[in-house]
């Protein structure tokens, strides 16, 4: 399991096990495709490029939770389409890259500004970005 598969697991699993009457308030999407044709069809069923990991949906209010590992390498085209995603879809959308950051937005907190990545990302002219997540924060 890579990184931020793993830290996306703590984070489902723990809020599972501490809100086990909220099952179905956090979800998670998989947009991975194994090929372009199946990409093809996920995109004509509704998968949205961009979209967040988990969706927090909590009396009807939706919060999107990008999930980044400290260290992982990124896209920088694809770090701009999930900045846009979470500026506009959901009431709030927050990058995330702890389990402590993972609760303070489920506790009503924040997390990474995407408008703080979308402008470090647009600064750069480079294909890859590294995630640390001290140079996203003001």
């Amino acid at each position: 399991m890579n990184p931020e598969a793993r830290l996306q697991s703590q984070m489902v699993i723990q809020f599972s096990q501490r809100y086990q009457g909220k099952k179905g308030c956090l979800i998670g999407y998989f947009a991975t495709s194994e090929s372009a044709a199946q990409t093809s069809q996920k995109l004509s069923l509704g998968l949205v490029k961009g979209a967040s990991d988990l969706f927090y949906i909590e009396n009807g209010e939706m919060i999107g939770i990008e999930v980044k590992a400290i260290g992982s390498s990124h896209n920088r085209q694809h770090l701009i389409e999930q900045c846009h995603f979470l500026m506009k879809v959901p009431k709030w959308g927050w990058f995330c890259d702890s389990v402590e950051m993972f609760w303070n937005i489920i506790e009503g907190g924040s997390g990474i500004d995407p408008q703080v990545v979308l402008e470090n990302c647009l600064e750069r002219k480079i294909a890859s970005v590294q995630w640390d997540s001290v140079k996203f924060k003001k």
